[in-house]
């Protein structure tokens, strides 16, 4: 097996990567622009794997090191490396694993390309790089990464909601009749005035780069806002879709989801403050948006992330399980 990792802010990303994303419908989120435009405002180094057998791509890796101690408030430099740390294989933006595998191979199969990724990576970072934390792993993957020395972490959980409905009224039906009349009401005052995005497969990437940096200040987050580029560079790629509100041209508040034709997938979101003329409650009406795409399409289940499981649950979503593994050199 042939292993090749790349800087994607100094190196290009080889071009049979996206041919293997497209053909094993990956979530846009994989997509090599995105992946080269996340790299250039991340506060962490990230690196890009791919592995080949024979010529023809096996799986694709994602991650970023991350230092000991971590930085704080500075772009990663291009092509630079922390004295020490780990290396967090996880996808930068979602709530999913970093690493995508060929649907055709086996478990063993499997088991080897992750060894001969491993390999590579500690061969390329060297000493500086303590090993490798494979992160949101579910319950499915775990006997790919996990062996009997490695350690394990459960960690903050997924949220899902699985599509049983026909139609809304069905979903609404199921709900608690207090819960049921406030959502209605709710999503009724969101369409008044505002103009909906409801999967649409492009936005004003400066306007959605501008939502999403202040919705990550005013949580407190210590991630790199990304900038409207990222948003550009996913205009017109199939999968992508955005729920959202307009006040005329002015957008109030987004979700960028993924659709991969089995699953909607919600990642980034954004929304402008009340006091800066934004509106109460608009993203529990792009919950509603999104549950209504993911029936009327008729999708397995929508994705909702992590963080605020309570309230998310209260729409009908179930906690997906995720661990931390731990491979030290």
């Amino acid at each position: 097996m042939r292993v090749e990792i790349v800087d994607p802010t100094v190196q290009p990303v080889p071009a049979d990567w996206e041919l293997f994303r497209k053909q094993q419908g990956l979530i846009a989120a994989w997509q090599a622009d995105a992946l080269t435009t996340v790299a250039w405002c991340s506060t962490r180094p990230i690196r890009l794997g791919i592995v080949r057998d024979g010529g023809q791509v096996a799986a694709l890796f994602t991650g970023e090191v991350a230092g000991l101690p971590p930085s704080r408030g500075r772009y990663a430099e291009p092509g630079g490396l922390p004295p020490a740390g780990w290396f967090n294989c996880r996808l930068p933006i979602g709530f999913t694993s970093g690493f995508a595998f060929a649907a055709e191979l086996s478990e063993r199969d499997r088991a080897a390309v992750l060894a001969a990724f491993e390999k590579a990576l500690r061969r390329l970072l060297g000493r500086r790089c303590l090993g490798i934390v494979y992160r949101q792993v579910t319950a499915d993957l775990l006997p790919v990464v996990a062996r009997r020395s490695r350690p394990r972490l459960t960690t903050a959980p997924n949220t899902l909601l699985r599509n049983r409905w026909s139609d809304m009224d069905a979903y609404f039906a199921d709900l608690p009749r207090d819960r049921r009349r406030r959502l209605r009401k709710i999503q009724a005052e969101a369409g008044e005035g505002t103009r909906v995005l409801a999967g649409a497969g492009e936005i004003d990437p400066a306007q959605a780069g501008t939502l999403a940096r202040a919705t990550l200040r005013k949580h407190g987050s210590s991630d790199a806002p990304l900038p409207a580029r990222y948003f550009h560079v996913l205009g017109g790629e199939e999968g992508v879709r955005y729920f959202g509100h307009l006040d005329g041209d002015r957008l109030l508040c987004f979700d960028l989801a993924f659709d991969d034709g089995r699953r909607l997938v919600t990642t980034v979101t954004g929304s402008l403050d009340v006091r800066d003329g934004g509106r109460r409650n608009l993203y529990f009406d792009l919950y509603l948006r999104e549950i209504d795409y993911m029936i009327r399409h008729g999708r397995e289940g929508c994705e909702f992330g992590k963080g605020m499981a309570e309230l998310k649950q209260r729409f009908g979503c179930e906690l997906i399980p995720q661990t931390a593994v731990l491979a030290a050199w």
